[in-house]
């Protein structure tokens, strides 16, 4: 069964949690990495890294193969 639409992420809303994401990482300063803040701000990244890529394989399975689309 396909999932109905409110059950499908927003692509947009995905890519901005990654951003948001990596940039929490990349404001944590040396000194800090391995610290429980850290770790959270890792977590959260990876977290959103995994949704994404899990999106777009998603997108890709729903595609038809390239045999079949008519490219002209």
């Amino acid at each position: 069964m396909r999932p109905t639409i409110c059950e499908t992420p927003n692509a947009l809303d995905l890519v901005k949690e990654l951003d948001d994401a990596t940039e929490q990482m990349m404001e944590i300063g040396v000194d800090q990495v391995g610290s429980p803040h850290w770790q959270d701000a890792f977590e959260r990244q990876q977290r959103a890294f995994r949704n994404w890529r899990d999106y777009l394989y998603r997108k890709a399975d729903e595609k038809p193969p390239a045999r079949l689309l008519s490219i002209a």
